[in-house]
């Protein structure tokens, strides 16, 4: 398996007999015997070249995540969440990889009206971080075939508690709030 995926999740799920490599690793994961950490860069193609060789499965989690850290740097945000994506489908298909695990987002669906929301509806991204997340899953079905599989995963926001709390999410943040101050600050 080639994994980079949430902490608590992670420590649950690697079984003893798997060879597991973590690229772009957290230091949350770095006492686990079975678990290989590379520390590496997904631009890197020689590094992933080296790491994903003789395994099955790829779940690919990486990417500059949610639109005020990918508006910080859009052109880093391009590179990591677009740009690097078609290179990595490439290789994986190439070196045997027969499962490519894709994470996008709920958010390439856009605004709807629509009270539930399911995957057969129009994806309209509204944002360069959702249009990118939009445009992966294209690449990636592009590559589709009897020996290479694609599954992609569209999460919506969850909360709760984690090593790495995610204080940008509001519902994260009003929970924070609500715990701490007893009370809840809301700026119109």
């Amino acid at each position: 398996w080639f994994v980079k995926i949430n902490i608590p999740v992670t420590k649950r799920i690697i079984p003893p007999d798997l060879d597991i490599r973590l690229i772009f690793f957290l230091k949350f994961l770095e006492n686990n015997k079975n678990l290989k950490i590379v520390k590496g860069d997904i631009r890197d193609l020689e590094l992933l070249k080296k790491s994903i060789f003789n395994h099955d499965i790829i779940i690919h989690l990486a990417c500059i995540s949610n639109d005020p850290s990918f508006e910080l740097n859009p052109i880093l945000g391009k590179e990591i969440n677009l740009d690097s994506f078609l290179p990595l489908v490439k290789l994986s298909k190439e070196s045997g990889i027969k499962r490519f695990i894709y994470a996008s987002s709920s958010s390439v669906y856009g605004i709807k009206k629509e009270k539930n929301v399911n995957e057969d509806m129009l994806l309209e991204p509204l944002t360069d971080y959702s249009r990118f997340k939009a445009d992966c899953e294209k690449i990636l079905f592009e590559y589709i075939s009897k020996d290479f599989s694609a599954v992609v995963l569209r999460p919506a926001t969850v909360c709760g508690m984690s090593p790495r709390m995610r204080l940008d999410v509001s519902v994260n943040m009003l929970t924070f709030q609500a715990l701490k101050n007893k009370k809840i600050g809301i700026i119109s």
